[in-house]
């Protein structure tokens, strides 16, 4: 949902400190540094070519999901995926340095040009890639748009969802609101968080932080209203 603001220690020394806190999480899982500060002359991750053997992977991948029934299965089959890549990152995550094919994929349900793609990578929000790729699969009609923004007329609104109706969301920023941003998923259920005090959507989506400090596809819980999205409407085909 958000870019991903991880740095290199070698590219920016004066952030190696910094850096030098990532640590490994669930099993060696890779969590990867954010910079909160000003972004200075940033290299993202993620916009280098996968290596030939880490593409054919995701080439299975994305041919065995296309064999599930229905939207949210095909959702939830890249949520469950725990293969990783020789570094240990796993094919359903954004990766640190070269771009994760699988999520390349996604793209090809968008009207995204692959010279952009190729040149910006994973780096590319993907939360509506991911989507409209999941919809593609389950055979239903898809926005062809990267922007979450797409989906704010997509299908007809509901006011009682269910699970795997769409829920999108619109930047609180009106700028960036009115220019299409946002985030967008699969809805699984709305609760109150008594902890938080506030109401939540849980969410089964790409590009999706769950804590962590890079995205996936993973279920997380949004508030209705933050700083960054608000809740604009539930949709359903």
């Amino acid at each position: 949902m958000q870019r991903r603001t991880v740095v290199q220690a070698l590219a920016l020394p004066l952030l190696a400190s910094s850096i030098a806190q990532s640590k490994e999480v669930e099993k060696g899982e890779l969590d990867y540094e954010d910079y909160a500060g000003d972004l200075p002359n940033l290299k993202l991750y993620g916009d280098k070519p996968a290596l030939p053997a880490e593409t054919r992977k995701a080439r299975e991948m994305l041919d065995l999901a296309r064999q599930k029934t229905g939207v949210i299965e095909v959702a939830r089959y890249f949520e469950s995926i725990s293969e990783t890549n020789d570094q240990g990152e796993k094919y359903n995550a954004a990766w640190a340095s070269r771009w994760n094919p699988v999520i390349i994929g996604f793209y090809k349900s968008t009207t995204l040009a692959d010279k952009y793609v190729f040149v910006r990578g994973d780096t590319i929000a993907w939360c509506a890639a991911f989507l409209n790729w999941c919809l593609e699969a389950a055979g239903k009609p898809t926005t062809k748009s990267a922007s979450s923004g797409s989906f704010r007329t997509y299908g007809a609104e509901v006011k009682n969802p269910k699970a795997g109706d769409i829920v999108v969301f619109k930047n609180s920023n009106p700028v960036r609101g009115n220019a299409g941003f946002g985030h967008v998923g699969l809805f699984v259920e709305q609760r109150y968080n008594s902890q938080r005090k506030r109401e939540e959507i849980v969410v089964l989506g790409g590009n999706q932080k769950a804590g962590k400090r890079y995205s996936s596809v993973n279920t997380s819980a949004f508030p209705l209203q933050s700083d960054v999205n608000t809740f604009h409407s539930f949709r359903r085909v």
